[in-house]
């Protein structure tokens, strides 16, 4: 093989490769790790680890408690407010998840296609007792499988819809592949002609509905819609998409205002 022609790896800092790594395995732990345990789980020596988390003490990014356990510090969140504003989600927009939350009384949801994904922008709980936890605010790829995704898929142009197809296919054989762009395209078509997109996990119990909005000249904006136990929509999945539909309509509205 040509060598010219193999891209070098990036080089990377690696104090900082174990500053991130220890602060994904504090975010990650349950019940709430030790440094022991952290040095134990990343396979780094102990001594490494005290000054790693020394470190991330001082800067605000742990806190550590009484008994020794660490956790996440406020510098983090004041990352993930900055991170939040950084997405420019008009309030009115918002508006809309929250009272699709308070009428349908289920964990609701607003996504956008920005920059060739499809992101989780706005995320407001239901009121049930019995929630779905595991999204949040940020959360994109696998838009093949989520019904937010496959709702924008059915309205995104040709080259942006195989583009992101493409990319959710890795690690199938060919013929695995053939197979699954040809049930998506067929069920892509059904979504474009009922107006939203549903995903199904049948190991949790989780459904999800999502219909898309556009923007002011036509194009796909994103999706918004709710995500429930799949024991509560029965008798009331028509009522409920009925509701998420009208949400999409209203967002609609709101960017058909834009200049």
């Amino acid at each position: 093989m040509n060598s010219a022609s193999v891209k070098p790896a990036q080089q990377t800092l690696q104090t900082v490769e174990r500053a991130l790594s220890f602060l994904e395995y504090v975010a990650a732990a349950e019940p709430a790790p030790t440094v022991q345990q952290v040095s134990a789980g990343l396979g780094l020596n102990i001594t490494t680890c005290y000054h790693l988390m020394r470190t991330l003490l001082a800067r605000g990014y742990l806190e550590r408690r009484a008994d020794a356990t660490l956790r996440l510090g406020a510098s983090v969140g004041a990352l993930f407010r900055t991170y939040q504003l950084g997405f420019n989600t008009n309030d009115k927009l918002a508006s809309i998840v929250g009272e699709l939350a308070d009428t349908t009384a289920e964990t609701s949801f607003l996504s956008t296609l920005d920059d060739r994904n499809v992101i989780l922008k706005v995320l407001v709980e239901g009121s049930q007792p019995l929630r779905v936890s595991g999204l949040y605010v940020g959360l994109t790829g696998n838009e093949p499988h989520r019904a937010s995704g496959k709702a924008v898929l059915a309205h995104a142009d040709a080259t942006l819809r195989d583009e992101i197809i493409a990319r959710n296919l890795t690690g199938m054989t060919p013929a695995a592949q053939r197979r699954f762009r040809a049930a998506l395209l067929r069920e892509l078509e059904e979504i474009r002609t009922r107006g939203w997109a549903v995903d199904i996990d049948s190991s949790p119990g989780i459904t999800t509905i999502g219909s898309p909005f556009f923007k002011h000249e036509g194009s796909i904006a994103g999706a918004v819609g709710i995500v429930a136990p799949t024991s509560r929509f029965g008798e009331a999945q028509d009522k409920l998409v009925g509701t998420v539909l009208d949400a999409a309509n209203k967002a609609t509205a709101v960017l058909g205002l834009a200049p």
